[in-house]
């Protein structure tokens, strides 16, 4: 049977006649007005789970503040919400600081990530006095050092440690195999060393530290038990660390930044394989923030501000993909029967970690939520090679022009999208409580060939 809307997100519903809403917005209107492929953004999604987070992490660990992981989604009108929320915002690059520009934030609410910055980056949030700069390198630190302004207030930066993966490696040997040198964050002599320079240099305060190391799912066993203990094992070595620090420098962090990696429960599965269970905002806080509020008081640490970088617990839920039915085939073969529906314009590319890691997206048939399912299809776009949205899905009988509407789109979809085979971007709208406005508009066919040029020479 299909699965009712209810169970699909908390402002998704079925109207009387069976359509799926979408925070106050009938899924097949927003088809119709602004057409497919299209993603639907859910704002009073976004701003519930912040506050949801937010809340769960205060109730452990007053000093609690949230640092919106742009790179999850960098769409300005979600940067703005999670801004307007009270967060900061982390970018990446140059094009994250333009986007959150866009968004209305000032560079004061900028965390800035990222292990590859180039001197004009570094310049750049020197010049305009970003939050905090998480410095990954003893070279990055020196760099930083080298190209600061004079007469500029000092630039607040944190250093980003490495995670030290030998502690899992009899217990989690894959967690602690993708993390053997791993290219973020430094060592600790490396960070002991960088910590000396930004505490001598007159432009720069060493503000704290900081370590991520994302959703824990990718190549890894996941449970969790399992998640809720790496996280436990990450905030104790920046702890420990924190002594090491306080000994050699007599420095004790102001801000300790322990990153995101946090997902909500979706009982239809999400992620690689299709993930049924996570831990709960509440099990996350209790684990990190209720830790870490027993470890300051237990080592002498004062009360330094907790920040999280969240990105996947915030949006992951709040976006769906509207994509309309095209041409349907019945392919016989050896080992049996595959009914094959057809996407038009649209396909996993436009959601590419579903060919990486087999990352599983629940569909429902967007205006036929509660006729029975007729059989199992599997659904595709029109690119030159797999391009499956979903295999072996049971759906209502779908006719050409039928919508359907692919969930959990919110995070490292259209962030990381693609035009491949020149099946343009889709559009993107903002729906709130029965309003909906486009937020980016969508690509058009003439626009991919536009960046491209041929030699003269060639005639």
């Amino acid at each position: 049977m299909t699965t009712r809307a209810g169970s699909l997100g908390p402002f998704m519903e079925a109207n009387l006649a069976g359509h799926l809403v979408i925070d106050g917005c009938e899924a097949l209107d927003l088809a119709r007005e602004f057409g497919t492929p299209l993603w639907v953004v859910s704002e009073r999604t976004i701003r519930r789970n912040v506050r949801t987070l937010l809340a769960a992490f205060r109730a452990e660990y007053a000093p609690t503040r949230l640092v919106y992981a742009s790179k999850a989604n960098p769409e300005p009108a979600i940067i703005r919400i999670g801004w307007q929320e009270g967060g900061l915002v982390d970018v990446v690059t140059m094009g994250h600081i333009e986007l959150a520009l866009a968004a209305g934030v000032p560079p004061s609410a900028l965390v800035f990530n990222g292990n590859s910055k180039t001197l004009d980056e570094l310049r750049w949030a020197a010049e305009h006095g970003m939050a905090f700069v998480n410095v990954d390198s003893l070279e990055e630190m020196e760099a930083l050092a080298g190209v600061l302004p004079a007469g500029r207030p000092r630039v607040r930066v944190c250093i980003r440690l490495a995670l030290d993966e030998r502690p899992f490696a009899s217990g989690d040997p894959e967690f602690a195999a993708q993390w053997a040198g791993a290219k973020f964050g430094m060592d600790e002599d490396d960070a002991l060393a960088a910590a000396a320079l930004a505490k001598e240099h007159p432009g720069l305060e060493l503000a704290g530290l900081h370590q991520h190391f994302g959703w824990p799912v990718y190549g890894t066993p996941y449970d969790p038990d399992l998640d809720l203990a790496r996280h436990a094992a990450s905030l104790e070595q920046v702890v420990s660390f924190s002594l090491q620090l306080r000994d050699a420098h007599g420095v004790t962090p102001a801000v300790i930044n322990l990153g995101g990696g946090y997902r909500s429960p979706r009982p239809h599965g999400v992620g690689p394989g299709g993930i049924t269970v996570a831990p709960t905002a509440a099990e996350y806080a209790r684990v990190i923030g209720g830790r870490l509020r027993e470890l300051a008081r237990e080592h002498e640490l004062g009360e330094p501000e907790l920040l999280l970088e969240p990105g996947g617990f915030l949006v992951s839920d709040a976006a769906v993909l509207l994509a309309s039915v095209g041409l349907r085939k019945r392919r016989r073969g050896g080992e049996g029967t595959v009914d094959w529906v057809f996407l038009e314009n649209t396909s996993s590319y436009h959601f590419v970690r579903r060919l990486m890691f087999d990352f599983r997206h629940h569909v429902v048939a967007a205006g036929k939520l509660d006729p029975p399912d007729s059989g199992t299809v599997s659904l595709a776009g029109p690119v030159c090679t797999d391009d499956n949205v979903a295999l072996d899905v049971r759906l209502p009988a779908l006719e050409r022009g039928d919508v359907v509407a692919v969930l959990d789109q919110g995070a490292y979809c259209e962030s990381v999208t693609s035009d491949y085979c020149a099946v343009p971007i889709p559009a993107a709208v903002l729906a709130c409580d029965g309003r909906a406005e486009v937020i980016r508009r969508r690509a058009r066919p003439g626009e991919i060939a536009a960046p491209f040029a041929v030699p003269a020479w060639l005639g």
